[in-house]
């Protein structure tokens, strides 16, 4: 049974239907379309960049860039000549002009990435060209522009050029200004790119150029001083730390600089090499180094400037971050060079410096041998004026004939004062020292005499002259008492002069290969050698009188006194 009222419940479904297979069919048709359109304008690359079609209906829509206007022309008859195809809108515009005109290359790897700003594509064929003559992919996502400067193709090839020379880095241009950062691979590539960053293209100024150096390990650098020359060698973490140390390395002398910028430096360094190169200047010679963290200093100290002051200074300038290595500093020459010799209470006290270690043994030995006691206090030190070893040695000699006294070298000039035993010896001290003194040297002498006023008692006068003899009286070959004998016999003299009115008996005892009358004539000269100087000396004649003997009981060459 038919029922007509029913009918419109499934009149919505059915156009629902129909509508699903209209559309279907349009979207079908659209996309026919846009795939045919796409493919026709493939055919024509230089036409469009950016290329968007748009189908509605039978109707196409073009957008995008305009590369060429002749081509776009062509593109559109083409488009409208598709099948299907009922109008063709043209919305293309063209290049936007670009101001600043500005554009990026980037390097990673081996793959060069072009973006921001560039000429239509067929003007990009240099930057193209310029990366794969180094090697290098270039991937363009750059939007074509107008505004390119003129020398677009060299200023980026010279782009490219930075960017093959650094290896992974970035150029950025905008307009004539160029920017560059990265960090350099080798020391090649290093200066490549700062030789040319040097001559940029015509017309193009380099706004700002970060390259970080190669790194280096360890990160080493020296200066070295000889005589009024300066030289460095290593690396600086920049030009400018470069630049200013070798600004005060001119300060020491005539500085070369062979050093060169580099990554790796540790913290602070710019503040350690400052302070080594102040360290460098109290030397007279030298080395002073860094390796990383280490600081370390070698040479030979300025006049006065001793191995520790060096030290001291160093290490007090350094920042925490780098520690003091190896310290071998020779003391500078000492001026003046100075030598004291102080004979008090029958003892020698030496102060000051020898010019070596044998020079201060043999002043030692003598010391020890004139003297007795010595308290050392020399030190071995550069500087000495020639014959100043010398000099101290007759200093010495004329000291223990003093009762006490002070000699003083300072150079070559020696201050030398006390009391001698006696007029004779005071007499002879002087003549002596002007004498023995090395060419050159000057002495100014003021001597007193020994007080004589603390007698000595005849009963004590034989054991104070068998004392004072047993420091030995010797004899040369003509019997006359030797040099080294001198302060034994100075201090016989003032022995015998605090004893006013004794009568003392010389006799000289020799034992030798002769017969007993030529030993007891040999211990006869001796004794009136002895007799003589004495009365030199100041003791009366009439108080002394000498003899000789052979010596009996083989204890033989001796001098011996008694009493009457």
């Amino acid at each position: 049974m038919i029922q007509p009222r029913k009918w419109w419940v499934g009149l919505p479904v059915l156009a629902i239907l129909f509508t699903i297979v209209a559309t279907s069919d349009v979207e079908k048709i659209e996309k026919d379309l846009g795939d045919r359109v796409r493919a026709a304008l493939d055919k024509s690359p230089g036409a469009i960049e950016g290329a968007r079609v748009a189908v509605d209906g039978r109707d196409v829509r073009l957008s995008g860039v305009v590369l060429s206007p002749a081509a776009v022309a062509q593109a559109v008859r083409t488009v409208e000549l598709q099948e299907g195809v009922r109008a063709v809108s043209d919305a293309t515009t063209p290049p936007p002009s670009a101001q600043p005109f500005a554009f990026s290359l980037e390097r990673k790897g081996k793959t060069l990435a072009l973006s921001g700003n560039a000429p239509v594509p067929g003007e990009r064929a240099p930057v193209r060209a310029a990366a794969a003559g180094k090697g290098l992919e270039l991937s363009d996502s750059s939007v074509s522009a107008l505004g390119a400067p003129k020398n677009y193709a060299a200023l980026a090839s010279f782009c490219v050029a930075l960017l093959d020379a650094i290896g992974d880095g970035r150029v950025s241009v905008s307009d004539a200004a160029l920017t560059v950062t990265g960090s350099a691979a080798s020391f090649d590539g290093y200066d490549r790119a700062a030789a040319a960053l040097r001559e940029p293209p015509e017309g193009v100024s380099v706004k700002a150029a970060e390259i970080a150096p190669p790194r280096v390990s360890p990160f080493v650098w020296s200066a070295a001083k000889s005589g009024e020359a300066v030289s460095l060698f290593g690396y600086a973490p920049s030009e400018k730390t470069r630049e200013t140390l070798v600004a005060e390395a001119a300060g020491l002398g005539a500085a070369s600089d062979q050093t060169r910028v580099a990554g790796g430096a540790p913290g602070d360094f710019a503040v350690a090499a400052s302070a080594a190169l102040r360290a460098l200047d109290q030397l007279a010679s030298g080395k002073a180094s860094i390796s990383d963290g280490v600081v370390s200093i070698e040479g030979a100290g300025k006049t006065n400037i001793s191995a520790p002051a060096v030290e001291a200074s160093l290490r007090s300038a350094l920042p925490k971050s780098f520690r003091l290595g190896e310290v071998s500093v020779a003391a500078g020459a000492i001026s003046p060079f100075v030598f004291t010799a102080r004979k008090q209470e029958d003892k020698l006290s030496l102060a000051g410096y020898a010019p070596d270690a044998a020079a201060r043994a043999r002043i030692v030995q003598q010391a020890e041998r004139d003297f007795g006691a010595v308290d050392d206090g020399l030190a071995i030190a550069d500087g000495a004026p020639k014959g100043f070893a010398e000099a101290a040695s007759a200093a010495l000699r004329a000291l223990s004939r003093l009762d006490v006294g002070v000699a003083a070298l300072s150079d070559s000039s020696l201050a030398f004062e006390g009391a001698a035993y006696n007029v004779k010896a005071q007499f002879d001290i002087r003549a002596r020292l002007s004498r023995e003194l090395p060419e050159g040297y000057e002495n100014a002498v003021r001597l007193g005499l020994a007080t004589t006023t603390d007698e000595i008692p005849p009963t004590r006068l034989y054991a104070a002259l068998s004392e004072t003899a047993s420091k030995g009286l010797s004899f040369g070959a003509d019997n006359r008492i030797a040099e080294t004998s001198l302060p034994v016999i100075d201090a016989l003299a003032f022995v015998l002069l605090r004893s006013p009115g004794a009568a003392v008996d010389i006799a000289g005892r020799f034992a030798g290969a002769g017969s007993q009358a030529e030993d007891e004539a040999i211990g006869l000269r001796r004794a009136e050698a002895v007799r003589d100087y004495l009365i030199e000396a100041g003791v009366e004649a009439a108080r002394l009188s000498a003899s000789g003997a052979a010596a009996a009981d083989g204890n033989g060459r001796r001098i011996e006194f008694s009493i009457r």
